[in-house]
């Protein structure tokens, strides 16, 4: 199938654009990706009237995906398997809307229990659920949360003839059963030790919580320098994107509405390891050293200012507004690859390839010059 997929994907990027044999590959490489589908499969080597549906809408939304994507795939990047089930769930997200799932839901309540057609009406309703993304977040463990998942659509299979459309959404029924076993669930579970690090975790999210509020940008700096200190003796091309992506997060969460939930999941992953700065709750109690010289994390925010060398200059074709030296800065400031798109009507991907080709080639060049 890999094979297959490569030859149509080559064959589209090879045709003229906009031709009928461009338009054709691309029509071939939606059919071949959707064929390992794991949701409107065939029943009896046919698909019943609202499978049928699903597979036409996910062809369209697919072959759009396509016609703005493919001129960015290069296989050399990521696997031509993985780009295709990133596309392909990417559209049954978008396929598989709340209505859509309350119609399959409907459907497979119009078959006589234990008949073939509603094993098969069943399996694929299920199956639709876990792909399109609309399964409540409730702040439970991990582990919690996949076996009140599987418990839920457990309960759905064994009682889906009692939920009446008329009285509510599909999907709303479905999370308030979730909700529900997850936290019967999570009562189980909760033995002595599990309370403790529960108890744990939110002790850590409060200390987090303390400390990015009282951040400020010049702390943020004099942090990284300090853990920069201690991991590295210079500056390569993986810590200057590490240096970007860094400053980018702790902006993020702190402007984010969903800090909370997001303090909670880094809790969970320092509950077994807490850093040091975790641990205190008063962010002058840690010791940053000042050095009289600039930082690196000063000098290199400074460079990509000033660009003296104009290495940053350079920008994405046809948008000469758009420069290497625009998107790091903007990067800096906390601005997603979502905002820059719609910003500059450039594509997340373009934006994003662009950046790492640029750092790729100049950080030997950004490096030599900050150093000396």
């Amino acid at each position: 199938m890999n094979e297959q997929l490569e030859q149509f994907v080559l064959k589209a990027q090879q045709a003229p654009p906009h031709s009928q044999d461009r338009s054709d590959a691309i029509d071939q490489l939606a059919q071949q990706i959707l064929k390992g589908r794991q949701v409107a499969r065939p029943y009896q080597n046919q698909l019943p009237g609202i499978y049928q549906e699903i597979v036409e809408q996910a062809q369209i939304l697919l072959r759009q995906q396509l016609e703005q994507r493919l001129d960015d795939y290069h296989s050399h990047r990521i696997p031509i398997r993985q780009w295709a089930e990133y596309l392909r769930n990417e559209v049954f997200q978008v396929v598989l809307s709340r209505s859509r799932l309350q119609q399959l839901a409907v459907e497979a309540q119009k078959h006589e229990p234990k008949t073939a057609i509603h094993q098969y009406a069943i399996r694929e309703l299920i199956q639709a659920i876990r792909l399109s993304g609309k399964l409540a977040r409730p702040q439970l463990a991990p582990e919690v949360y996949q076996d009140a998942v599987n418990q839920t659509l457990l309960w759905v299979c064994q009682n889906l003839r009692s939920y009446d459309s008329n009285r509510g959404e599909f999907m709303a029924w479905v999370n308030f059963r979730l909700d529900r076993i997850g936290r019967s669930t999570q009562q189980i579970q909760q033995d002595s030790y599990t309370q403790a690090t529960q108890g744990k975790i939110i002790r850590t999210k409060y200390q987090l919580s303390r400390l990015i509020q009282q951040l400020k940008s010049t702390d943020l700096l004099n942090l990284l320098e300090l853990y920069v200190k201690k991991l590295i003796s210079d500056l390569s091309f993986p810590v200057i994107v590490a240096l970007v992506t860094l400053l980018s997060l702790a902006v993020a969460i702190q402007q984010s509405s969903m800090q909370d939930n997001l303090l909670y999941e880094v809790a969970q992953e320092l509950v077994d390891l807490p850093p040091r700065l975790v641990q205190s709750e008063d962010l002058s109690a840690v010791e940053i050293a000042q050095d009289e010289k600039p930082s690196l994390i000063e000098l290199l925010k400074q460079y990509i200012e000033e660009d003296p060398d104009e290495l940053l200059q350079k920008s994405i074709k046809g948008h000469p507004q758009l420069t290497l030296q625009v998107i790091i800065l903007a990067r800096l400031e906390g601005a997603s690859w979502t905002s820059l798109s719609q910003r500059h009507g450039v594509k997340i991907p373009t934006l994003s390839n662009f950046f790492q080709r640029s750092l790729v080639s100049l950080a030997p060049k950004i490096r030599a010059a900050i150093q000396q």
